[in-house]
């Protein structure tokens, strides 16, 4: 089966990117024969002039990519973001007769309702252009298909290898919370660092761990630094085994994101056997159950991300050892890469089947 896959960088130093990871695993595990097409800015990029030719230029490159690769299926992966939204538009119109499927990886449209009416329209035609719209939950599925109808959508939450992130042995002592992913204050940087202030504040000790980068890399950096003093940790970017290595030396996962789809760095925490402490946004509320194998709190509420961190920090060891396996067993039973990419192949076939 030929694929032709849109994402941006696959490369862990150009994007610090949940896109890019499922991408990365699906051209690893699905056995397909996949021709990556770069689209999507990296962290490094600025919306300036040299964006905008590379923007301008995408449409012809990517007719070149389809007349080279000869795909049966284009594989169209997108956030429900503005540029997102007007770039695929644009790509989808160029793929002819070859069947779409349009994995739709969250944005803050996905749950909430347009403002812009020419958005919305572009939006609604990129949907509307795919033989297949995958996407992350019941709970988006349901949205899109209320806002429009008569959509063919698949649900696929994203999923981790769990074998290469074992349930290391913690032991007891400081605890270690830990941030992995992009560093935008979309993610509730600004919470994380109050957070951490009012905690120190009322005598918690513990150790923050960053690893990541973003356009509020700096400012982050500079104020978990003045709050945690030598207890704060920026680790960059990290993949492979230094990235299984930071997560199994974690504790807690803290990602109070305004907006989210379903974090790659969540199901890995998880999985690693931290205890995550994430936004009931998106689909995430369809992975961790509060008080289960994790907790939800609402992105801006700082009394209830306070409350959460300095319940689990004053829990015993027992309490812990629980939430860490029903926080792994989550990931083994219903997210896990093989069964995922068994059902992303069973839609190729069926999509490449009907043409």
């Amino acid at each position: 089966m030929r694929v032709l896959i849109t994402a941006p960088s696959l490369d862990h130093q150009d994007n610090v990117s949940g896109i890019s990871t499922m991408i990365s695993s699906i051209i690893e595990s699905a056995g397909c024969q996949y021709t990556h097409f770069t689209a999507g800015r990296r962290d490094s990029d600025k919306f300036d002039l040299g964006w905008l030719a590379t923007q301008l230029k995408l449409p012809l490159d990517f007719r070149r990519a389809i007349s080279t690769a000869k795909p049966q299926i284009i594989h169209i992966n997108t956030a429900f973001e503005p540029r997102a939204i007007i770039r695929d538009f644009v790509l989808s119109k160029l793929a002819g007769s070859r069947p779409i499927v349009l994995h739709v990886h969250g944005g803050r449209f996905v749950m909430q309702d347009f403002t812009n009416g020419k958005l919305a329209w572009a939006a609604e035609q990129l949907l509307r252009s795919a033989s297949r719209v995958i996407v992350l939950s019941d709970a988006e599925r349901d949205r899109l298909l209320k806002r429009t109808p008569g959509l063919n959508i698949s649900v696929l939450p994203n999923a981790v290898s769990a074998a290469k992130l074992p349930l290391a042995e913690r032991p007891w002592g400081t605890k270690n919370i830990i941030y992995l992913g992009r560093l935008d204050e979309s993610k509730g940087l600004s919470d994380i660092v109050e957070a951490c202030r009012v905690l120190v504040a009322q005598g918690f000790t513990f150790r923050f761990s960053c690893y990541g980068a973003g356009p509020d890399k700096g400012k982050f950096i500079a104020s978990m630094k003045e709050v945690l003093g030598t207890n704060f940790h920026y680790g960059g970017v990290v993949a492979g085994r230094y990235k299984i290595r930071a997560l199994a030396e974690a504790d807690v996962f803290l990602m109070p994101s305004r907006f989210e789809g379903l974090p790659m760095a969540l199901l890995e925490a998880m999985a690693s056997g931290c205890i995550p402490i994430v936004s009931n946004r998106g689909s995430i509320p369809t992975v961790v159950e509060d008080g289960r194998n994790g907790f939800l709190v609402e992105p801006g509420d700082l009394t209830e991300i306070v409350g959460k961190l300095k319940f689990l920090l004053s829990e015993g060891e027992p309490g812990w050892e629980e939430y860490r396996r029903n926080a792994r067993e989550t990931v083994v039973e219903r997210f896990d890469i093989g069964g995922y990419v068994e059902k992303l192949r069973s839609i190729y076939l069926e999509l490449a089947s009907a043409k």
